[in-house]
């Protein structure tokens, strides 16, 4: 099964999505007002104890979504048209987890001006959107 680069490809993109649920995605300011957005919601930084202050169940959904599909995809190599339109599903999604990213940040952020730090963690669905695409490329080159 790993024996595919497009494998390898899908499997790099499930330990991303799966190190994304464990590292902070951004960090913003309100004046002395530290919060932090994580894939559990955003979170009011410098205060004992933490204060969540927006849930992103949605945000945790599509991350487990994304990471049981690309494991699935991995499975499906004897089907390389299921594991191409898995792949290119996989793709829509990471598009969507930026849209909904950005949904929340606007919420979270709309009255306030406040000032953005990514983290690290903001460029990992990019990168496994391209590691994505690289991989169906990968498949419709085996399936020709």
């Amino acid at each position: 099964m790993i024996q595919r680069i497009q494998s390898l490809y899908l499997l790099v993109v499930a330990i991303l999505f799966v190190s994304v649920l464990f590292c902070p995605i951004m960090n913003f300011s309100q004046a002395e007002t530290m919060f932090e957005l994580t894939i559990n919601g955003i979170e009011k930084i410098n205060s004992n104890p933490v204060f969540v202050l927006m849930q992103t169940p949605l945000l945790t959904a599509l991350c487990f979504i994304i990471v049981v599909i690309s494991i699935l995809t991995i499975f499906c190599y004897k089907n390389r048209i299921l594991q191409l339109r898995l792949t290119i599903f996989n793709i829509v999604l990471m598009v969507g987890y930026y849209a909904l990213l950005a949904v929340y940040l606007y919420v979270a952020t709309k009255d306030y001006g406040v000032e953005l730090y990514p983290r690290l963690g903001i460029i990992f669905p990019l990168i496994g959107a391209i590691l994505s695409y690289l991989a169906f490329r990968a498949i419709a080159k085996d399936e020709a």
